[in-house]
């Protein structure tokens, strides 16, 4: 089969044979600049309110006049703004969903990272809404995965963010010869 021989054909051929390593990453999925912030942020946010939630809850109670356990005045407002956050968590994940995620699971990319996140935040989702709305005898289990799954999420987001830059392609090294 002959081939025309234009520069342009000869330029496409070369193009595809590019070795993976220089090739540049599709725009979307490196996420821009105001998501990486408002995912860092937001997780930090919801896991340091969720640990003083925790610390309140446990810890923080107090002994009333006539015996009584009394919730820490800092447990309603660390539960506030712990919701108020799960809902710009969620704002953000959907902004990340719509490109990010994609174009990571097209070309297979920090798979079992970023699965791992998708599934952590759908376990948050489920059993913060168990918190809300679920019978009464259902609170106890869903209090335990909830803060065991939350107190994951933060370390495998870090982890994510390592593996992608790991598996970022690098431009060729020039040797000075």
């Amino acid at each position: 089969m002959n081939r025309p021989h234009s520069p342009r054909a000869a330029h496409a051929r070369h193009h595809l044979h590019r070795p993976p390593a220089t090739r540049p990453l599709p725009v979307g999925l490196r996420p821009q600049r105001w998501q990486r912030w408002a995912v860092h942020a937001s997780t930090l946010a919801l896991t340091l309110t969720g640990i003083a939630w925790l610390l309140a809850h446990h810890l923080l109670r107090s002994t009333g006049t006539f015996g009584e356990e009394l919730p820490s005045p800092i447990e309603p407002w660390a539960l506030r703004l712990h919701g108020m956050l799960a809902q710009v968590f969620l704002l953000v994940l959907g902004s990340m969903s719509a490109v990010h995620i994609v174009f990571g699971w097209r070309l297979k990319r920090s798979l079992w990272s970023g699965g791992g996140l998708v599934a952590l935040s759908g376990v948050l989702l489920t059993s913060g809404l168990a918190l809300y709305y679920a019978p009464e005898h259902w609170h106890a289990g869903a209090s335990l995965l909830h803060w065991g799954t939350g107190l994951g999420l933060l370390p495998l987001v870090w982890v994510h963010v390592l593996a992608a830059r790991r598996s970022r392609p690098q431009p060729p090294r020039v040797s000075a010869d």
